[in-house]
């Protein structure tokens, strides 16, 4: 991953950066269309196709420019100065604060992984709270941004800090880990709360994030990890069948235990109340009470479809949310890629099958480093949903 420096130095604007891309993804819808067109037909007439997109193409190209401003500081969130450090103890001056003082409560007990690491008796003694924090001390920081930290509390065990942090993070890798106990995610080994602030802690995921390594690898491979990926996916999907044929499948819309449904993009919407059916779901996309109800909105609504089926989701597949491990001889043709744990679930739940395609997809610029992820998308397991694409773009659109 790029990281723009401190103050800018040569760096393009981030702005224009993004307009860039805009236009760029301009040119290729409008070359897509000319390929489609030929495509069917070598010896078509192009005339009223090219009249068609003399206006056309100058109404795209500024219709997306305009997203890729209000985009600007959102395309790239991690793009930030020390924001994320892999390997480097962790400092005085980024633990402070957060370290275990004051009233402690024991959300959910503490993993016996824990209690020994740390070297309590039991999950409740808070007198060796001490033992914890000087276990931080020496631990690593492996990802900083906006207030939330996760420290690598040794090779096996990580710690997650932070304020508000979504319980969802939790009970949908509870819900995952014993469901879909193949399916490689971390595994939840307690947390607790002290001073607003809570501490999650989880087994650590061999190796490092997929998009750390993305653009240098072979496309060998990347379908390597294609595979793996349908492999974790269609096991996902098959046991979203067999809970909905036993009867313990998906009643609402939403995640796995607190059905609270969330839709995110440069901000993140959660349905005020529970969603009962994609009908539902697809009111609470076209409504936001800070937009007008216009035409557009409601010919985006009558272009949703309300008979997907439910399944279960990761909602955020993205290559920073893959982790994986180096395998294998040294030499380039003998090494192998692993995935070795699909990580951040907060976004998980029970969503409409077309959902986790366009979602691994919307943080993704259409430029860059991570521009052929579609390519290798596990489209077996997950599907290709180019109408439910295109339709939440103009949604993306009207939401602004």
């Amino acid at each position: 991953m790029n990281e723009l420096p401190p103050g800018g130095g040569e760096a393009p604007p981030a702005e224009k950066s993004e307009i860039e891309k805009a236009h760029e993804l301009a040119n290729t819808i409008t070359v897509n269309r000319f390929t489609s067109k030929i495509r069917g037909d070598p010896a078509i007439d192009l005339s009223q196709f090219l009249k068609q997109q003399s206006t056309a193409y100058p109404r795209l190209r500024d219709s997306l420019a305009q997203i890729g401003h209000r985009r600007t500081s959102v395309c790239e969130p991690k793009a930030e100065t020390d924001s994320k450090k892999d390997g480097g103890r962790s400092s005085d001056a980024e633990l402070r604060g957060i370290l275990v003082e004051g009233d402690v409560v024991v959300a959910d007990a503490l993993h016996d992984r824990i209690r020994a690491l740390a070297g309590m008796s039991n999950s409740n003694d808070a007198g060796n709270f001490a033992t914890l924090n000087q276990v931080m001390k020496d631990g690593q920081m492996l990802w900083n941004l906006h207030g939330t930290f996760v420290l690598g509390l040794g090779a096996a065990e990580v710690v997650k800090i932070g304020e508000g942090l979504d319980p969802d993070g939790i009970t949908n890798l509870q819900y995952v880990n014993t469901h879909v106990p193949e399916v490689p995610t971390p595994l939840y080994l307690g947390s607790l709360t002290c001073n607003h602030r809570t501490y999650i802690f989880m087994s650590r995921a061999e190796g490092v994030a997929l998009d750390t390594l993305w653009p240098e690898l072979s496309i060998r491979h990347k379908q390597s990890i294609q595979e793996q990926l349908n492999t974790i996916f269609r096991a996902l999907r098959a046991k979203s069948l067999e809970l909905h044929q036993s009867g313990e499948g998906a009643r609402k819309i939403g995640s796995f235990s607190s059905a609270t449904c969330k839709d995110t993009r440069r901000s993140q919407r959660v349905s005020p109340s529970p969603i009962h059916s994609e009908a539902e779901f697809n009111d609470f996309l076209c409504h936001e009470p800070r937009r007008t109800v216009t035409p557009w909105i409601r010919m985006i609504r009558s272009a949703l479809g309300e008979h997907h089926r439910l399944v279960m989701t990761h909602g955020d597949l993205h290559p920073r949310n893959i982790m994986v491990k180096w395998e294998g001889g040294s030499e380039e043709e003998d090494k192998h890629l692993r995935v070795t744990s699909v990580v951040d679930w907060e976004l998980g739940g029970w969503y409409p099958e077309y959902w986790e395609f366009i979602k691994s997809l919307s943080t993704i610029p259409p430029r860059g480093p991570m521009s052929d992820w579609f390519n290798y998308l596990p489209t077996e397991a997950i599907g290709i949903w180019p109408v439910e694409y295109a339709t939440d773009m103009l949604l993306d659109r009207w939401l602004g």
